[in-house]
């Protein structure tokens, strides 16, 4: 377990300041679960494009439940692609948080 506790440390370091502000932009919604886009997180902190890009990887990662002790879990990516601009996708995440090991379930 400490082992598997120090990996998970440091595959973290990859986003630095990104859990965080993850954990920020839930606590202040006020919400246990939300959709959320990374173009909402980069205007409410306002990020770069790169720690957008950072921001989504890092989401992306919760969803395949790599970080298990993280408080937040990503339990389903909405991709939409938008017919007048192909090229153009929007990704919105349904983030949730967890309480203990176990999903809140309200």
């Amino acid at each position: 377990m400490i082992n598997r506790n120090r990996a998970e440390i440091v595959r973290m370091r990859k986003y630095p300041g990104i859990p965080e502000l993850l954990e920020q932009f839930m606590h202040e919604s006020g919400e246990h679960e939300r959709w959320m886009t990374v173009h909402e997180i980069r205007d409410r902190f306002q990020l770069t494009r790169y720690q957008c890009t950072t921001v989504s990887g890092f989401l992306r990662r919760l969803q395949q439940g790599t970080f298990g002790q993280f408080p937040y879990i990503v339990t389903r990516i909405d991709d939409t692609r938008y017919p007048a601009a192909p090229a153009k996708r929007i990704c919105r995440y349904l983030v949730r948080r967890r309480a203990g090991d176990y999903l809140c379930r309200d």
